[in-house]
C-alpha cells in the first residue's frame, strides 16, 4: 500500500517531483531514494550532504533511470556511543595534555642532556654515565607519548566514525545542537531495490542493497528528537 507524500515534499523541484510521482510504491524509502538518485545525477553535492554518506557517482556507478522497490527489511534498532566517547575522548585528551606539560618540564630540566642523547642516536653511538640514564629516561619519555597520542587517535576515530550520520540525521542549521552531548538510538533498515542504469556502455538492469539510517537523540530541549533517514550504505544485491 502506497504511503502519503508529507507536505514538505510539496517544495521540492518540479523535475524531482514528477520522478518521485512516477516511481513505484510511494513510500519514504522510495522518496529518499528518487532525491538521493537525482542529486547524483547532477551532481548536487549540497542536497547529497543533507540525505547521504555514501555516493552513487554518475562517472563511475552510471546514472540510475527508474526503480522499484523489492523488499525493506525490519528496522534494527542500536544504541548509540557517541555521548560515550566523547566523554572519553575529552578525558583521555586531558590525560594528554597533563602529560606533555609534565614532559615539557623533564625537558627543559635536562635540555642540553637530551641535545646530546639525539645527536648520539642520530650517529648510532653508545651512551654512557648521565647520559646514559637521560637516554633511558627520555625512552620513557616518548614511550609513554606515542601511547597518549595512540589512544586520542584511537577514541577520535570512534567519535568520527558515528557523528557524521548523527549529525545529517538530527543537525538542525537553523537551530545547531552538540550532537555528542546526548545519548539516543539509531534505527537502520536495508532497502532492496531493481533499476535500470545508464552508463557508457548502454542500459543495464541492477540490483543494489541500500541502507537508510535515522538517530533519535533524547533529552534535546527536553524531548525527544527523531532525526530524518539518511542513505547510509549501498552495495550490490546478490
Amino acid at each position: 500500500m502506497s504511503r502519503p507524500i508529507s507536505k514538505r515534499w510539496l517544495m521540492v523541484p518540479a523535475l524531482v517531483l514528477a520522478v518521485v510521482a512516477s516511481a513505484c510504491g510511494g513510500g519514504e524509502e522510495q522518496i529518499l531514494l528518487n532525491k538521493y538518485f537525482m542529486a547524483s545525477k547532477v551532481s548536487d553535492n549540497m542536497t547529497l550532504s543533507n540525505i547521504a554518506t555514501v555516493a552513487f557517482d554518475p562517472k563511475v556507478d552510471g546514472q540510475m533511470q527508474s526503480f522499484k522497490v523489492l523488499s525493506i527489511s525490519e528496522p534494527a534498532v542500536a544504541p548509540l556511543t557517541i555521548k560515550a566517547r566523547a566523554q572519553e575522548l575529552k578525558a583521555a585528551s586531558d590525560e594528554e595534555k597533563a602529560f606533555s606539560e609534565k614532559k615539557k618540564e623533564y625537558q627543559d630540566a635536562n635540555a642540553d642532556g637530551i641535545d646530546r642523547v639525539l645527536k648520539a642516536e642520530a650517529k648510532n653511538q653508545p651512551l654512557r654515565g648521565k647520559d646514559a640514564e637521560i637516554q633511558k629516561e627520555w625512552t620513557k619519555w616518548r614511550e609513554e607519548t606515542a601511547a597518549h597520542a595512540k589512544k586520542v587517535s584511537e577514541i577520535r576515530k570512534q567519535v568520527a566514525a558515528e557523528q557524521p550520520i548523527v549529525e545529517i540525521s538530527c543537525q538542525d542549521q537553523r537551530n545547531p545542537i552538540d550532537t555528542t552531548a546526548y545519548e539516543g538510538e539509531s534505527t537502520t533498515k536495508d532497502v532492496t531495490i531493481e533499476g535500470k542504469v545508464k552508463t557508457d556502455a548502454g542500459v543495464a538492469t541492477k540490483k543494489y542493497v541500500f541502507t537508510l539510517q535515522r538517530i533519535t537523540l533524547q533529552g534535546v530541549n527536553g524531548r525527544e528528537l527523531v532525526g530524518r533517514w539518511v542513505v547510509a550504505g549501498r552495495k550490490d544485491a546478490e
